[in-house]
Protein backbone atom coordinates (compact mmCIF):
# COMPACT_ATOMS: atom_id res chain seq x y z
CA UNK A 1 0.00 0.00 0.00
CA UNK A 2 1.39 3.38 -0.91
CA UNK A 3 1.77 6.09 1.74
CA UNK A 4 -0.76 8.18 -0.16
CA UNK A 5 -3.38 5.41 -0.02
CA UNK A 6 -2.58 4.81 3.65
CA UNK A 7 -3.00 8.50 4.55
CA UNK A 8 -6.16 8.79 2.44
CA UNK A 9 -7.66 5.88 4.35
CA UNK A 10 -6.62 6.71 7.91
CA UNK A 11 -5.86 10.44 8.05
CA UNK A 12 -9.09 12.41 7.73
CA UNK A 13 -9.19 15.55 5.59
CA UNK A 14 -9.76 18.70 7.61
CA UNK A 15 -11.63 20.45 4.80
CA UNK A 16 -12.92 19.35 1.39
CA UNK A 17 -10.19 19.88 -1.18
CA UNK A 18 -7.32 19.55 1.33
CA UNK A 19 -5.67 16.81 -0.67
CA UNK A 20 -5.49 18.97 -3.78
CA UNK A 21 -4.47 22.20 -2.08
CA UNK A 22 -0.67 22.49 -1.79
CA UNK A 23 -1.04 24.83 1.17
CA UNK A 24 -3.32 22.55 3.17
CA UNK A 25 -0.44 20.95 5.06
CA UNK A 26 -1.59 17.51 3.92
CA UNK A 27 1.94 16.32 3.11
CA UNK A 28 3.37 17.40 6.47
CA UNK A 29 0.45 15.83 8.33
CA UNK A 30 0.95 12.63 6.36
CA UNK A 31 4.70 12.61 7.11
CA UNK A 32 4.10 13.11 10.85
CA UNK A 33 1.39 10.43 10.84
CA UNK A 34 3.54 7.90 8.94
CA UNK A 35 6.46 8.56 11.27
CA UNK A 36 4.29 7.91 14.34
CA UNK A 37 2.64 4.78 12.92
CA UNK A 38 5.85 3.22 11.59
CA UNK A 39 7.77 4.03 14.77
CA UNK A 40 5.07 2.45 16.92
CA UNK A 41 4.76 -0.76 14.92
CA UNK A 42 8.43 -1.31 13.97
CA UNK A 43 9.86 -0.65 17.42
CA UNK A 44 12.44 1.76 16.01
CA UNK A 45 12.30 5.49 15.52
CA UNK A 46 11.39 6.39 11.93
CA UNK A 47 12.22 10.08 11.62
CA UNK A 48 10.07 12.49 9.64
CA UNK A 49 13.19 13.57 7.74
CA UNK A 50 13.61 9.99 6.51
CA UNK A 51 10.05 9.85 5.21
CA UNK A 52 10.46 13.28 3.60
CA UNK A 53 13.24 11.79 1.43
CA UNK A 54 10.86 9.21 -0.04
CA UNK A 55 9.83 11.67 -2.74
CA UNK A 56 7.86 14.84 -3.45
CA UNK A 57 4.17 15.44 -2.96
CA UNK A 58 1.96 12.72 -1.58
CA UNK A 59 3.19 10.04 -3.97
CA UNK A 60 6.41 9.26 -2.03
CA UNK A 61 7.70 7.50 -5.16
CA UNK A 62 11.01 6.45 -3.55
CA UNK A 63 9.54 4.56 -0.58
CA UNK A 64 11.47 1.36 0.17
CA UNK A 65 9.44 -1.76 -0.73
CA UNK A 66 9.37 -3.21 2.81
CA UNK A 67 7.45 -0.15 4.00
CA UNK A 68 4.73 -0.52 1.36
CA UNK A 69 4.23 -4.13 2.47
CA UNK A 70 4.20 -3.09 6.12
CA UNK A 71 1.62 -0.36 5.48
CA UNK A 72 -0.62 -2.91 3.74
CA UNK A 73 -0.33 -5.32 6.67
CA UNK A 74 -1.01 -2.60 9.21
CA UNK A 75 -4.04 -1.41 7.24
CA UNK A 76 -5.39 -4.95 7.29
CA UNK A 77 -4.63 -6.01 10.86
CA UNK A 78 -4.35 -2.81 12.93
CA UNK A 79 -7.22 -0.82 11.43
CA UNK A 80 -8.83 0.39 14.66
CA UNK A 81 -5.56 1.38 16.33
CA UNK A 82 -4.45 3.34 13.27
CA UNK A 83 -7.82 5.10 12.98
CA UNK A 84 -7.42 6.23 16.60
CA UNK A 85 -3.92 7.52 15.88
CA UNK A 86 -5.13 9.41 12.80
CA UNK A 87 -7.44 11.56 14.91
CA UNK A 88 -4.42 13.23 16.55
CA UNK A 89 -2.85 14.55 13.33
Amino acid sequence: MSPEEFCDRFLPLRHPGDKLNARSGRRSRCIRFLSAVLSKFTGETILESRIDKWGPGLTFSNIPCPFTALLALLAQFQTEEIKKMGKYF
